[in-house]
């Protein structure tokens, strides 16, 4: 027998616009630099202080000419460090053989082909290019001109994407079709108007490809994103710099809480935009400007709105943990609760506002590690030795053949009612000296 019953509800839904601003209060400063640049190069109201798009040029320069990563223009760097702003760890000849023969299987090749590829190797330059014809190669190593194109072949398949390219074109040109991207202005720019774009002749390559000019700073910001130098990314992770979000400083016995982003510039109002939509009797290009300041305005609202959150909820660290920064005590207990009561914010909002964000006083900081316990523990007190408990507890349970992932270990970890990041299991498992998952399959076979 069916029956209609009524029922009211309370349900709450985000509309987008609280969800993005949910979503920048998470961000890291240089998540919110890409964010914020994005929106610089689509919205015409929003201008920077800075030069953003010869800012752009120069860093690919920077990358094009000097070799460096392109991230490394967000990276504080103190005045003794600065002459080795542009150096990266070589790679000896070995380590670059090693690593690319290393991704292939010996037994499907002939004794003469992978002495061919491994002698191809060799003859890489420093930046992983192959720059010589195939009959000068020929002539030196007695192998047929077929035999060397088909090594190169098979060689120019290999990791990382671009390795074997001729030039820094063929580079990129092979990243963008990897990862998809089909776009034929942006390939030419990349095939024919690279030279146009590092002297920044823009209008050049506008006019010559029919493109806007807001369209060529993206296509800029996008190149800015490839890496030109394959070799270069051989070596990316064996030094990681950490950028704090928030500086502290303690003088005067007064606490002062800085957000570190002065290198975005600051993000305003363009006021020749501004003139245009106000004596502009096109109706349509004023709805335009109209539509693209409203955009502009809840952006920079959210922004600032994120700053003030993240001052707030530091200082209501620092007031809870002043003994821990000040006098090196032990940290007090303290869960994201203590935290949200102090500020009048909501549990949640504190942990947006503090996810895979750095301070830095003295030294530098991951925030959430400054919370000794939890507020989704129901009630039992975990401490970061607490924690590395049960990471261990975990991965002495796990299957031996099949090691868990960091990721997956922090999943687990929430099913305890523990709430970590992928990037803390990493940091405690490596305290622990335990190896990550791939290394642990080698160490457990018999």
């Amino acid at each position: 027998m069916f029956s209609n019953t009524l029922s009211l509800e309370q349900r709450q839904i985000l509309s987008s616009k609280q969800i993005q601003s949910l979503e920048i209060l998470a961000c890291t400063n240089q998540e919110l630099e890409n964010i914020l640049l994005n929106e610089y190069l689509e919205n015409p109201i929003l201008e920077n202080s800075h030069d953003k798009q010869n800012d752009m040029i120069k860093n690919l320069e920077t990358l094009y000419e000097k070799n460096t990563s392109y991230k490394d223009h967000y990276i504080k760097w103190a005045d003794d460090d600065c002459k080795y702003r542009n150096d990266i760890q070589a790679l000896t000849e070995n380590e670059i053989t090693d690593f690319l023969m290393g991704q292939l299987h010996k037994t499907e090749y002939s004794s003469e082909q992978w002495k061919l590829m491994k002698y191809l190797t060799y003859c890489l330059d420093e930046e992983g290019f192959f720059t010589y014809e195939v009959s000068e190669i020929s002539k030196v190593s007695g192998a047929s001109e077929q035999c060397i194109s088909d090594a190169l072949n098979v060689l120019k398949n290999l990791e990382p994407i671009g390795i074997f390219s001729a030039d820094i074109s063929e580079c990129l040109q092979k990243q963008m079709n990897a990862s998809q991207v089909t776009d034929e202005k942006l390939h030419s720019i990349v095939a024919h108007h690279m030279g146009d774009i590092l002297q920044g002749r823009i209008g050049t390559v506008s006019r010559t490809l029919g493109l806007s000019t807001a369209r060529v700073r993206e296509y800029i910001h996008y190149i800015g994103t490839l890496n030109p130098r394959p070799i270069m990314s051989l070596g990316k992770d064996n030094t990681q710099y950490i950028i704090p979000d928030i500086l502290i400083t303690f003088e005067k016995n007064t606490w002062d809480v800085i957000i570190n982003d002065n290198w975005m510039g600051e993000y305003k109002y363009n006021d020749y935009y501004l003139r245009m939509m106000e004596e502009s009797k096109d109706e349509e290009l004023t709805q335009y400007f109209k539509e693209k300041l409203e955009r502009a305005r809840f952006i920079l609202n959210c922004v600032e709105q994120r700053r003030s959150t993240i001052i707030k909820i530091i200082y209501a660290i620092l007031e809870l943990q002043e003994d821990f920064f000040l006098k090196g005590t032990p940290l007090k207990p303290m869960c994201m609760e203590d935290v949200a009561k102090r500020t009048n914010l909501h549990v949640s909002t504190v942990s947006r506002a503090i996810k895979d964000k750095y301070l830095q006083y003295r030294h530098t900081i991951f925030i959430k590690d400054l919370f000794t316990t939890t507020a989704f523990s129901s009630q039992e007190d975990v401490s970061i030795g607490n924690i590395k408990q049960h990471m261990q507890e975990i991965i002495a349970e796990e299957d031996k053949q099949k090691p868990l992932s960091d990721l997956k270990i922090a999943a687990l970890m929430q099913e305890r009612q523990i709430d970590i990041s992928r990037r803390t299991v990493t940091k405690y498992r490596k305290q622990l000296g335990i190896p990550e998952s791939r290394q642990r399959i080698y160490l457990n076979k018999p």
